[in-house]
């Protein structure tokens, strides 16, 4: 009779199981890593702009942002991870368990998509990089 314990099976078990539970830590957790790189940017941003041009510490944190923001394919899934919280967290709004009960929640995600909406459409274009 063969010993199953022997050949490695259960080693290789749980391997695979511990690679599963890896996976699922990772897909759980990458979408708040996005959320985290985006609010990171717009704290950068908010940085820069209230510090100004005039001081060092304004003037580097505009240039970080700008150059960041430059490239698309840094910060287009970051960008797409909060359109989708900023729907997940409306719909939860706007449903009867919404765990506030005055309107000003949904008055406040419309605005804030509003803003965001409207700097994209109008802001001043750069040209050049």
């Amino acid at each position: 009779m063969k010993d199953w314990v022997s050949d490695g099976s259960v080693g290789r078990a749980r391997a695979y199981v511990a690679g599963l539970a890896r996976d699922l830590y990772f897909a759980c957790m990458r979408p708040f890593g996005y959320l985290a790189f985006v609010l990171a940017l717009a704290a950068l941003s908010a940085a820069a702009r209230l510090l100004g041009r005039d001081n060092e510490l304004g003037f580097f944190a505009g240039r970080l942002n700008s150059m960041i923001w430059r490239y698309p394919e840094v910060t287009r899934r970051g960008v797409q991870m909060a359109w989708l919280m900023w729907i997940v967290l409306f719909l939860v709004a706007l449903s009867p368990a919404d765990p506030i009960p005055s309107r000003w929640d949904e008055v406040l995600l419309g605005a804030l998509a509003l803003g965001i909406v409207w700097r994209q459409a109008f802001a001043e274009r750069r040209v050049g990089r």
